[in-house]
């Protein structure tokens, strides 16, 4: 009887030991992004912000990762930092905001923050820029 204690408890504290090492040894999990959830291309934003693919066609070539100073059209834009990996858009009273997160190969990333100011009157006693896209700002990292 005694020897059958022993025995078990020895087979629990192996069996315990065992599955905290094997937990400890399992594959990290990835989260994977289904097709629906990936960002819209920049000809699909140009399209949606009344810019032509030509527009961004010659972004990518005369003005290829330039930082856009703030004011710049978003048709200016689009197309600099090549693809986006994520658009996020967010609205509040009298604006509306859209931010791309670019990735180069390089591994430096840019974030551009486009603003866009509906026609009320604080925006107009502020003397803000009413009616189209514009960039926020511009951030790169090193």
């Amino acid at each position: 009887m005694r020897l059958i204690r022993l025995l078990a408890l020895g087979t629990a504290v192996v069996m315990t030991g065992g599955c905290s090492r094997f937990h400890r040894a399992s594959a990290p999990v990835f989260a994977v992004k289904p097709a629906a959830s990936r960002p819209p291309s920049t000809v699909t934003l140009a399209s949606q912000y009344g810019c032509t693919a030509q527009q961004v066609t010659a972004n990518w070539q005369s003005a290829r990762l330039t930082i856009a100073p703030p004011g710049t059209p978003i048709c200016s834009v689009l197309g600099r930092y090549g693809e986006p990996v994520s658009v996020t858009r967010n609205a509040t009273a009298g604006m509306q905001l859209v931010s791309m997160l670019h990735r180069q190969p390089n591994g430096r990333y840019y974030n551009a923050t486009f603003v866009y100011y509906d026609d009320t009157k604080l925006n107009r006693q502020l003397k803000r820029p009413i009616g189209r896209w514009i960039v926020d700002r511009v951030t790169a990292t090193r």
